[in-house]
């Protein structure tokens, strides 16, 4: 299930990736482009996460990842300004025109949503 849904993700917006690095002026051998769950460069991918999961670069462990609403995808940690917080926290988001359920036009934060 997950496979097909990465395969039909590639289908739809893989070749958007491609277009933006052309536009780019990137000069590479398009003839060689891969995705990484191609049959040949998935096992290669398995091996290299193996291996560095057996040397100890990689692990596993639960914890929270840094989502975009706005994109609509994960994004790095240099993207995040890291805040703590002491709970249900109301702050002001410079980046957007403001929340329409809030007086102030604040967004919540603290707290976990399902």
């Amino acid at each position: 299930e997950f496979v097909k849904k990465v395969w039909e993700w590639k289908k739809d917006y893989g070749s958007k990736i491609t277009n933006q690095l052309r536009s780019l002026g990137s000069s590479v051998d398009w003839s060689r482009e891969r995705f990484t769950m191609d049959e040949m460069l998935s096992k290669a991918v398995v091996e290299a996460f193996n291996r560095f999961h057996e040397k100890g670069l990689l692990y596993r462990a639960d914890r929270l990842g840094n989502w975009s609403c706005a994109l609509k995808s994960a994004i790095s940690d240099i993207e995040v300004d890291f805040i703590e917080l002491e709970g249900r926290t109301f702050l002001d988001v410079k980046t957007h025109k403001g929340n329409p359920n809030d007086p102030n036009g604040r967004y919540e934060f603290g707290t976990l949503t399902s």
